[in-house]
């Protein structure tokens, strides 16, 4: 299955390379990437000078799931996500928030929220989110409420440590790589999401010390098929994906999608098998 974008100057515009697959992506498909990548763009270009100020390792010109920013002798990776909607936030808006620190590269050290609504429904999103801050060892340590009779809604903001000595950018593909799928979706009731999640990123940190990961991407805004997008156009390749994928390409799934070594992912099997993690070889970088 080989998708094909109308946009290949997209992160790029000086680059005038276009692809010539022989699969279009349907309406469907057109529609997640405008709505989740397309019509944010003019908010890149907005911030794009306050690189110049702080010098991020990782910043508004990258354009990543998180921000990597150098903190005395330590290299933070911050991400902010939301509003979600109570629903999620009552099953798993936290391990959510935390996949764009984890999937670059980082360890999660503390959560902030964003919460309005009533105090009822406020209180409940709390309440869920204490729990799984306790799961997960994410403390949330505080944030800012408004009382407010409107749909209730949470935002999330996760600083994490760099455990590696850069970041895995999602523009880092190479010829010849694996395309990879790691973990289940986190779908399911609460309980089942955490285990899911448990799962997941035991097996990534363990991977991330014996396995070189050229680039990494949490699957969620756009499903599949806008991480493929994304990805695809700033490493400036091709992603020649399977024509039977074991997930939807449009569902957010939060699982990792990630391009390797032939020889890094015979790693990455025995890894996930150790951790009994679902691992999925989903294509090849061209």
């Amino acid at each position: 299955m080989t998708l094909s974008y109308k946009n290949a100057a997209l992160f790029f515009p000086q680059n005038t390379v276009t692809y010539t697959n022989t699969r279009h992506m349907n309406a469907e498909h057109e529609t997640l990437v405008r709505r989740y990548v397309e019509s944010i763009q003019w908010i890149r270009e907005i911030l794009l000078s306050m690189d110049k100020y702080a010098k991020p390792i990782m910043g508004v010109g990258d354009w990543d799931d998180s921000v990597c920013i150098k903190f005395g002798t330590k290299k933070l990776l911050l991400s902010a996500d939301g509003p979600y909607t109570k629903r999620l936030v009552l099953k798993s808006a936290l391990l959510h928030a935390s996949t764009d620190v984890i999937v670059k590269g980082g360890r999660p050290l503390f959560a902030l929220d964003t919460v309005i609504g009533s105090r009822e429904d406020i209180e409940e999103m709390i309440l869920s989110l204490r729990c799984q801050a306790e799961e997960m060892r994410i403390p949330l340590l505080g944030g800012n409420t408004l009382f407010e009779d409107t749909k209730p809604r949470c935002s999330l903001t996760v600083a994490g440590e760099l455990i590696l000595k850069k970041p895995i950018r999602d523009c880092g593909a190479k010829k010849g790589d694996v395309i990879a799928l790691l973990g289940e979706p986190l779908w399911g009731s609460q309980d089942e999401r955490l285990e899911k999640a448990r799962t997941l990123f035991n097996t990534w940190y363990s991977a991330l010390g014996n396995v070189k990961i050229n680039s990494a991407k949490d699957v969620t805004k756009g499903g599949l098929v806008s991480a493929v997008y994304e990805m695809e156009q700033k490493s400036e390749r091709r992603f020649q994906l399977e024509d039977k994928l074991p997930y939807s390409l449009t569902r957010n799934l939060d699982n990792f999608i990630l391009t390797l070594p032939q020889k890094e992912y015979a790693k990455l099997e025995k890894t996930s098998a150790k951790n009994k993690c679902a691992l999925h070889k989903i294509g090849a970088v061209k």
